[in-house]
C-alpha cells in the first residue's frame, strides 16, 4: 500500500516543482495581456521587469559599455592581481579589489566570485569575464579567471 502511494505522489510533486521561465520580453508581455487584459498594467510590468528578463551575459555587456576609457584603463592587470592575492585575508582583498559579487562556501574553501570588470590581460584587452578568489582557512589559496 505504501509503495503504490509513493509513485504518484512523486509523480506529483515533480510537476508541481516545474517552473515556467520567459525568456524574451514578447512572451512576457502576451503572457500578461492574457492574464490581465490591461495594457497599463502590463506595461508598467514590463518597464520593472527588463533587467529580470536579462541573461548573465546581457548584463554584462551593458556593464562594459557603460565603462569609460579611463575606467577601461584603470582595471587592473590579471597577472598584478595573481601575484599579489595569494596568502593574503579577506580584508587585504577587499581593500585591493573590491566587494565580492557572489560568496560561495564548499567544504573547507571560500569562493569570492567577482563578475563585474576588475581586471584584463593587458592595457588593449577587454576585461575577464569572471574572476574567482579562493579562500582556504580565511587566507587566499588561488585566483582562477574567465578570459573574455
Amino acid at each position: 500500500m505504501k509503495q503504490s502511494l509513493v509513485i504518484p505522489i512523486l509523480f506529483v510533486s515533480l510537476q508541481c516543482a516545474k517552473t515556467v521561465q520567459v525568456k524574451n520580453q514578447e512572451n512576457l508581455f502576451e503572457n500578461c495581456m492574457k492574464t490581465f487584459q490591461d495594457e497599463q498594467k502590463c506595461k508598467e510590468f514590463m518597464s520593472n521587469s527588463v533587467k529580470d528578463i536579462q541573461t548573465d551575459e546581457e548584463k554584462r555587456e551593458e556593464d562594459l559599455a557603460k565603462l569609460t576609457k579611463e575606467q577601461l584603463a584603470g582595471l587592473k592587470l590579471r597577472k598584478e592581481i595573481k601575484d599579489t592575492l595569494p596568502g593574503k585575508n579577506g580584508n587585504f582583498v577587499k581593500e585591493f579589489i573590491g566587494v565580492p559579487d557572489e560568496v560561495k562556501r564548499g567544504g573547507d574553501r571560500e569562493y569570492w566570485i567577482y563578475k563585474r570588470p576588475i581586471c584584463k590581460f593587458d592595457g588593449e584587452s577587454l576585461p575577464d569575464k569572471e574572476i574567482t578568489v579562493i579562500f582556504r582557512r580565511s587566507f587566499v589559496e588561488k585566483v582562477e579567471h574567465k578570459k573574455p
